[in-house]
C-alpha cells in the first residue's frame, strides 16, 4: 500500500470575497490544525492568484481556485494557470459553465448539490438542478455548512446546535450518495468533501456568534489525498501533484473532528494489478478487495450502491467475483469517519 497521505480541506472563502479571514490568518488556522493544502473557492475572481497568494505558507500549500455563482448551480473550480474571464462565467448556464472551465484546462465540482439552505436564518436552498450537464469532475458528497444550516429548523433545536456542533451533524446526505453511486455506473465521478466555510460572525438573543473560526472547520470535513511519492518543495509542483490527485480521485472523505484516519488504505489486487482509488482495474480469476482502518468502526463495502458487507472492526479482505463499482466507508460515533471514492473493476477480457 505505502502511499503518501495529505490532508487537506476545499471550498473555502477570505475576504477577497465573503469570507471574514484574511489569506495569512487561513494560512495561519491551517498550520495549526495540521493541514496539508487548503484550496480556497473565492466568488467569480482569480484575484487571490493575481495576487500571488498561491504559494507555501509554512507548511500548507494555499491553492486559490474559484466558485462560480450564479443564483443556482454554483460550481467551484481548479486549475494550473489562471482562468481568464471568470466574472462572465456567472451569466451562463450550468453546462456552458462546465465546458468554458474545462475549455481552458480547468476541471470542477459541482457544489453543495443537495444544500437544503435554512428558514430560520433565511438561508435559501443552493440546491444543484441541472442533473443533465456532463463533463464536470464530480460532486460534492459532505459539505459542513449545508449539514449544519440543515439542523437548524428542527423542533429541538437549541444553542447547542453552535457549542456542540458535532454532536447535531448527520453526515453525507443519503439521496446525494445514492445519485453518486448512480453516476458512477455511467462514468467516473470523483467525490469531495467540503466545507464552504466563511466564518461567518452572526448575532443570536444578543450574543456574537462566530460560525465555524478557521481552526475548527479545518478538523471536520476533511479530504485526504494518496500520492506514490512525497510531495515536491517547488510551490508549481506540488499544486500539480495535489490537483491531479483530486481530479483522480486518489483520495478519500473523512470527518477528523474526533480521530485521525491516516494510514486508511483501499486497494482491490487481481493478482497482476494493485488498482487504488479512481483507478480501473480488470476481474481476476482471485480478485481481492482489501481495506485498513487506523482504529475500528462500523465498515461497510458497497457495489454498484448496494452494500454487500457489514460489520464490526478495522480491515477487510474480501474476494469479489463481479465486475462494478466499489468504495468503502466506516462509521465512528455515529457518523461517517471514512469514505472512499471507488475502485472501478471490469470484466476480464475475452
Amino acid at each position: 500500500m505505502g502511499k503518501y497521505d495529505y490532508r487537506g480541506v476545499i471550498h473555502c472563502h477570505s475576504t477577497y470575497s465573503d469570507g471574514t479571514g484574511t489569506f495569512e490568518e487561513i494560512a495561519k488556522a491551517a498550520n495549526e490544525v495540521g493541514l496539508d493544502f487548503v484550496m480556497m473557492t473565492d466568488h467569480d475572481q482569480m484575484k487571490p492568484m493575481e495576487d500571488g497568494q498561491e504559494k507555501w505558507q509554512d507548511s500548507v500549500l494555499m491553492i486559490c481556485g474559484t466558485e462560480i455563482t450564479p443564483p443556482t448551480n454554483h460550481y467551484i473550480a481548479f486549475g494550473e494557470k489562471k482562468l481568464k474571464d471568470v466574472e462572465k462565467l456567472k451569466l451562463l448556464k450550468p453546462q456552458e459553465v462546465i465546458d468554458a472551465v474545462a475549455e481552458q484546462g480547468w476541471f470542477g465540482f459541482l457544489a453543495h448539490p443537495d444544500h437544503m439552505g435554512t428558514k430560520k436564518f433565511q438561508v435559501p436552498s443552493l440546491r444543484w438542478d441541472a442533473w443533465d450537464a456532463e463533463r464536470y469532475t464530480g460532486i460534492g458528497l459532505w459539505d459542513l455548512m449545508t449539514d449544519w444550516q440543515s439542523q437548524l429548523d428542527r423542533d429541538e433545536v437549541s444553542i447547542d446546535v453552535y457549542r456542540d456542533f458535532e454532536d447535531w451533524l448527520s453526515g453525507p446526505r443519503m439521496e446525494t450518495l445514492k445519485r453518486w453511486d448512480e453516476l458512477n455506473l455511467k462514468r467516473k465521478v470523483v467525490g469531495i468533501g467540503e466545507i464552504d466555510n466563511h466564518k461567518y460572525v452572526r448575532e443570536h438573543n444578543g450574543e456574537t456568534l462566530h460560525i465555524f473560526p478557521y481552526e475548527v472547520a479545518f478538523r471536520t470535513v476533511t479530504n485526504h489525498i494518496l500520492l506514490d511519492k512525497p510531495l515536491e518543495k517547488d510551490y508549481k509542483k506540488a499544486k500539480k501533484q495535489v490537483l491531479e490527485a483530486v481530479k483522480h480521485g486518489s483520495l478519500y472523505v473523512s470527518f477528523d473532528y474526533w480521530d485521525d484516519p491516516t494510514e486508511f488504505a483501499f486497494e482491490i489486487d487481481n493478482g497482476k494489478k494493485v488498482a487504488g482509488m479512481g483507478d480501473t482495474i480488470e476481474l481476476g480469476e482471485k480478485t481481492e478487495l482489501v481495506a485498513s482502518f487506523p482504529q475500528e468502526g462500523l465498515l461497510n463495502v458497497y457495489h454498484d450502491g448496494q452494500s454487500v458487507l457489514e460489520e464490526e472492526g478495522d480491515e477487510i479482505l474480501l474476494e469479489i467475483a463481479e465486475p462494478g463499482v466499489y468504495r468503502v466507508e466506516a462509521m465512528r460515533n455515529d457518523i461517517v469517519w471514512v469514505l472512499s471514492n471507488p475502485i472501478f473493476v471490469k470484466p476480464p477480457k475475452g
